[in-house]
Parts: structure tokens; sequence; C-alpha cells
């Protein structure tokens, strides 16, 4: 018996309210809904045992939704606890997501014009690994980090055999597309 990586299927993200995530996702990343389960019927050993959540909480509705080409975004709205903020990326679990697009000035343009928050940038990195790198942040509106990047390739694939996936181009560790 193997076990065998395959990728990323998804990554889970709780929002305050599902349908502003799912709003916010189809017009800054052209998601696409896939399947919503509507609130789950668990007890609180299952909200804590299983998922690592409050007992006391609920999951009100999930949602999966397809960004391109890449993982799959699955979002989950909770009741039972008190409002909180996403963690900054300086912080210990702080995190943010990145989607690779086509042209980073293009995506900027566009998302300012729709009204999103957005950090400085876009920034090129123009030496060390990440040479060739174009890149800027921005916020959902409930405080989450997301990043979009568009590259041709990176500076660390002078030196080094592996490469990073990228979807539907490039099949990692191979100097060619396959």
């Amino acid at each position: 018996m193997t076990d065998k990586i395959y990728g990323m299927h998804h990554i889970g993200i709780t929002v305050p309210d599902i349908d502003e995530g799912i709003a916010f996702f189809q017009a800054v990343f052209g998601a696409i809904e896939v399947f919503r389960t509507g609130p789950f019927d668990v007890n609180q050993d299952f909200m804590k045992n299983k998922l690592g959540a409050s007992a006391q909480s609920t999951i009100r509705d999930l949602v999966f939704l397809r960004c391109g080409e890449g993982t799959s975004v699955e979002l989950f709205e909770y009741d039972g606890e008190e409002a909180s903020r996403p963690k900054r990326p300086s912080e210990v679990g702080g995190m943010h997501l990145c989607f690779e697009v086509e042209d980073v000035h293009a995506s900027e343009e566009r998302l300012r014009a729709q009204g999103i928050e957005m950090l400085d940038g876009p920034k090129l990195v123009e030496t060390g690994p990440l040479a060739g790198f174009n890149w800027i942040y921005l916020r959902a509106p409930w405080g989450l980090i997301l990043e979009v990047a568009s590259f041709d390739k990176l500076g660390y694939e002078e030196n080094s055999p592996h490469r990073l996936w990228r979807a539907g181009r490039l099949n990692p560790d191979r100097r060619t597309n396959e």
C-alpha cells in the first residue's frame, strides 16, 4: 500500500457571512459554486472531537468553490463563537492565500475598480529565488489577507531541478510542460 500525495485539495476558511464570502470569491476570483450543504446536524462531541471547534458552535452552512484550475476553497459559516478578526500574517497561525493570475497589473486595476481594499503594490521581485514574481496583497471584507501574483519563471529555477506546482502549466520536478 502506498500513500501517494496528489496535492492540495481545498483550503477551508471560516467567514462571518457565507453569502458575502461567496460573492467576494465570485467577484474577485471568478469562483464557481460547486455545492453547498446547509446546516450540519451534529452534536457537541462531533464539533469538538472531529473538527476541533468549540463544542457550543454549530455549522450554519458550508460551500465549496472552484477558483480557476487550482485548489478549491471551502467556506464555513459557524454560529456560537464570539466575533473575531483573522490573524495578521505576522501572528502565529496567520496566513494568506495566493492566486496565480495571468497579469497582476490587470487584476489589480480590476479589483481596485471593484472597490476591493488593496495593499501597496504590485511589487516585482527582482533578485533571489523569487526573482520574476510580481504580486500584490488585498483584503477581504472580513479582514482575510489574500494575494494575486503573476510570473513566467522564478529565479530559483536556474539552480534547482525542482519546480513549484502551477495549475495546468508545469509538472513538478520537470523542466518542460507535459
